[in-house]
């Protein structure tokens, strides 16, 4: 999606980086490195062409159902979702390798972790607490392609009466064809690069640690933060967002704005020194990643 890949990229670049450890670390040219090399190659031939993809076939549902066809986006937009889809992997992997430079491998690991926190913040509750909503809507499998509207989803699903036709959806089968082609590289590039550090760890167990640092960090650190905004939201008065949306109950735009500049620091302080800082659980994830440095 649009609006998540300018994070997933992000992550991608900021990951890359750290895979490289010690030997991106103390070189003081890293743009000249056989690291960031690769990586731009990965983010130009394997990450932009997926997104290009979906927006391709899937307008819609590729931008959070804010378009309703390819044609209807503006020329600008699809030429900076294609250039943005390489830097930002720069720009993560650039502050990453400054983060390991001066010996900061536990922000170093946040680095890469942000990139999908905000992916998932956004699949979540994005901006008007209907991430999810959007996410979950394909409008290719209701009859006629209904465009998406606040509580779609539950629509939909509710009339193929089974996540398996989901799973089965055009969009699921274009993901499909997107993983296959951008996955297999990206685990090759991570696992080898950190088994050239360590050459004791195994690669099934690094890109399960890996995977394992992603859902559980990454989703239950957005699906964290998603519930403090929208419970802020609600001792503000914002209401329900599908009737907000809907127009049943006030918009109160202020308010659903102000939970959001409460709601995502008192749960991103109370997550890093609960889970993320030295000895907390979700740091504990982390050990195969920080290469011996605490």
């Amino acid at each position: 999606m649009v609006q998540v890949d300018v994070f997933w990229g992000y992550g991608f670049g900021a990951s890359l980086a750290l895979a490289s450890g010690n030997q991106l670390a103390k070189t003081a040219e890293p743009f000249y490195t056989k690291y960031f090399v690769k990586t731009v190659l990965f983010l130009s031939l394997f990450w932009a062409p997926t997104g290009m993809l979906l927006l391709l076939k899937h307008p819609s549902w590729e931008t959070m159902q804010v378009t309703d066809n390819f044609l209807s986006m503006s020329p600008w937009l699809v030429l900076s979702f294609g250039i943005t889809n390489v830097t930002q992997g720069v720009l993560g992997f650039w502050i990453g390798q400054k983060l390991m430079a001066k010996g900061n491998y536990l922000y170093a690991n946040l680095n890469w972790i942000f990139g999908y926190f905000g992916m998932f913040f956004i699949l979540l509750y994005g901006w008007d607490g209907l991430g999810y909503d959007r996410f979950l809507y394909d409008r290719d499998m209701l009859s006629g392609s209904p465009a998406w509207h606040a509580g779609a989803s539950g629509a939909s699903f509710h009339a193929l009466e089974s996540i398996w036709k989901h799973l089965q959806s055009s969009v699921a089968i274009t993901l499909y064809i997107d993983g296959v082609w951008l996955l297999p590289p990206f685990f090759y590039l991570m696992a080898k690069w950190i088994r050239e550090i360590n050459p004791d760890a195994n690669s099934a167990s690094l890109i399960f640690q890996i995977l394992l640092i992603i859902f559980v960090g990454g989703l239950g650190s957005a699906a964290i933060s998603a519930l403090t905004v929208n419970y802020t939201g609600a001792l503000l008065g914002v209401g329900n967002h599908i009737a907000r949306a809907t127009g049943e109950i006030p918009s109160n735009t202020s308010m659903h704005i102000l939970s959001y500049i409460i709601g995502l620091p008192v749960s991103l302080a109370l997550m890093w020194f609960l889970l993320w800082r030295k000895g907390m659980p979700f740091y504990r994830m982390l050990k195969p990643l920080m290469f011996g440095k605490d």
